[in-house]
């Protein structure tokens, strides 16, 4: 009975200290810098945007489109160590946070696996990191090994890892390198910060090593807040990698949360400014969005673009209770103000742009108040181009052989190979586009089909060794690797919008397909170009006709699965899933993993029987003599 008493008291006097705490506090201006969605991208990124609201512009600049770079790890340090002084200088406290999905997209991290992104987040230093899915991807080990990395590479800097929800396996390397949460005495006041990693899409699309698990996100969340509710913490930060609308939908309504960083769905959030910038992605949302928590207070949410070309730049102000009264602030973009370029021509002539229009397009975004023309760090441009010149070295290293050439085209016996004849890509088009569909089915382990424009694609593949370089070559541009959800229907009207397009507009348009096969009448009207449309799910088993209420996934490029060269029916498609891993990069896993490239088989050739717009049968269907494959 002595025990019980004792043990009560003691309870009391634990619920009576986090009382006083909490009636002691007083209020806090908190500015909060923040990162997402990175992914490896360590250099600087070019955004185009019009021309049109910069004054001041010579006639020919324009007539032409403006191309900014964004971010790069070197001008995002300096960015941060800029906006960190000036709020500190301005009254308030810091903290800088990054919300996941650090690491995988480019070749950065195909050679150091995540080592060359630790060491830039170092020079930021970061106070607190919390994993995304694509953290997972190689397996515990490899997470493992780069928070060891993040938090030894500096001396001055050791970021806490935060996820409330990873519970790694009892023989996981990850055992001992994740907190639930960190709390951080700022201004005398206490902000306790919660991590927590999006579940389904890890444990599904990710690789976590067996018996290391995710819990539910909102139930983790919501048991780390009340412990630190309870030790008298009450300004509380989540950093969430799960997505925009699930932030609102699921965490921004927790009891206790007053803040959100988000990651994963790489939303740009703005104002009116930010919406003038042309060119831009579509803004999702407000710069911070306010919602109400469950006990109807204020609830910051927010998140930072991707590919550091925004640095989330959130205000909150707290009172004595620690209830929000204000969020403000705005995603900052940190630019090169020496490196402004004239962008696509909407003019006949291309232009250089001049130093008077380069002042010009400086003055214009330096007034909209969200660009910082920022000079990058000078240490971080020493460490980068170490893994610079390494990245160089990578891009020449052999990824696999290639026995016999592979012949590149666009349409069916179009002649843009400079290998090959024409009548080599008669009557099934080239083999090189059809081989990077090939690829891109074989990465995307969730697909059934791949779809790839022809142009999209760009070279012959030449015999003998192949190289990152020559893969990147070969898919030069900046698109990534997305999946979608369409019907047997939806499949065959995309097909027949990307020829209808190809036959009128773009030759790039023409489609080539893993898993799907078909004729091609492009003397036919839009809607009976596309006959005998059969589907080999993953290329295994038999081939059969399409089902056109049956649902596959699809995996193409970003470019078209956003309706670009007339892909109109797939922005109709259900559940988009970005991998935001580059294009070029699946090529490049691809011919890793089967270390010799050859062309694929005739019988599985996208393009089987066509016949041209004169009408001239170039090859029967494939279909009936190649049933029996």
């Amino acid at each position: 009975m002595e025990c019980k008493t004792q043990f009560y008291s003691l309870i009391r006097k634990f619920l009576s200290l986090a009382a006083l705490s909490r009636a002691l506090s007083a209020p806090l201006l908190l500015t909060l810098l923040h990162t997402n969605d990175h992914h490896s991208h360590l250099e600087a990124n070019t955004v185009e945007f019009a021309s049109s609201n910069v004054a001041g512009l010579s006639t020919q600049a324009a007539a032409n489109n403006i191309n900014v770079a964004l971010g790069g790890y070197p001008r995002v340090v300096s960015g941060y160590a800029h906006l960190k002084q000036q709020a500190e200088q301005a009254g308030r406290s810091v903290l800088k946070l990054h919300a996941g999905d650090a690491v995988t997209g480019t070749s950065y991290y195909s050679l150091f696996k995540g080592m060359a992104d630790a060491k830039m987040m170092s020079l930021v230093c970061f106070d607190a990191f919390t994993p995304g899915n694509h953290e997972f991807d190689d397996g515990d080990q490899a997470l493992a090994n780069f928070i060891e990395e993040l938090q030894t590479v500096n001396a001055s800097c050791a970021t806490p890892v935060v996820a409330a929800n990873i519970v790694p396996a009892a023989a996981s390397p990850l055992q001992g390198k994740l907190n639930k949460s960190v709390v951080f005495s700022l201004g005398g006041e206490q902000v306790g910060v919660v991590g927590v990693d999006i579940r389904n899409k890890t444990l599904l699309s990710s690789s976590p090593s067996p018996g290391t698990t995710l819990t539910d996100e909102r139930a983790a969340a919501q048991a780390e807040i009340d412990v630190l509710l309870g030790q008298g913490v009450n300004k509380i930060v989540l950093v969430t990698h799960m997505g925009y609308n699930n932030d609102l939908s699921l965490m921004a309504s927790l009891r206790g949360v007053d803040v959100v960083i988000g990651g994963d769905s790489h939303s740009l959030l703005g104002n009116n400014v930010t919406r003038d910038v042309v060119g831009f992605s579509t803004v999702q949302g407000e710069y911070a969005t306010v919602m109400s928590n469950a006990g109807g207070k204020a609830v910051c949410v927010v998140q930072a673009w991707e590919y550091n070309k925004a640095i989330g730049e959130l205000e909150v102000d707290f009172d004595a209770s620690g209830d929000v009264t204000r969020c403000g602030g705005m995603p900052r973009f940190p630019y090169d103000a020496a490196a402004i370029q004239s962008g696509r021509r909407r003019s006949s002539a291309a232009y250089t742009i001049n130093a008077t229009d380069t002042a010009s397009v400086v003055s214009y975004l330096d007034a909209l108040g969200q660009f910082m023309a920022v000079s990058e760090d000078g240490l971080a441009v020493s460490e980068l181009s170490m893994y610079q010149a390494q990245v160089m070295a990578l891009k020449q290293e052999t990824i696999a052989y290639v026995p016999e050439k592979i012949c590149y085209d666009r349409f069916p016996g179009q002649g843009r190979s400079t290998l090959c004849s024409s009548a080599a890509t008669l009557p099934q088009g080239g083999a090189a586009c059809q081989l990077v569909s090939q690829a891109f089915l074989a990465v995307t382990k969730a697909a059934h089909v791949a779809i790839q424009n022809g142009g999209g694609c760009r070279t012959d593949i030449a015999a003998g060794n192949f190289s990152h370089d020559d893969a990147y070559t070969m898919l030069p541009f900046s698109n990534m690797l997305v999946t979608l959800d369409m019907t047997g229907a939806q499949l065959q009207a995309v097909l027949e919008d990307a020829l209808d397009f190809g036959l009128s507009d773009s030759s790039g348009a023409y489609p080539y397909a893993a898993g799907l096969r078909f004729d091609v009448a492009a003397n036919e009207t839009k809607g009976s170009r596309i006959s005998n449309l059969e589907v080999r799910p993953r290329l295994t088993g038999s081939w059969m006709p399409i089902s056109s209420g049956a649902t596959y996934v699809v995996v193409t490029n970003s470019y078209i699965a956003g309706g670009q060269d007339g892909y109109t029916t797939f922005t109709a498609a259900s559940s988009l899933k970005n991998s935001y891993i580059e294009y070029a990069e699946g090529l490049v896993r691809y011919s890793q993993e089967v270390g010799t490239l050859t062309e694929p088989p005739k019988q599985d050739f996208s393009t089987q029987g066509y016949i041209d717009s004169e009408g001239v049968v170039h090859g029967s269907s494939g279909l009936q003599w190649l049933s029996g494959f």
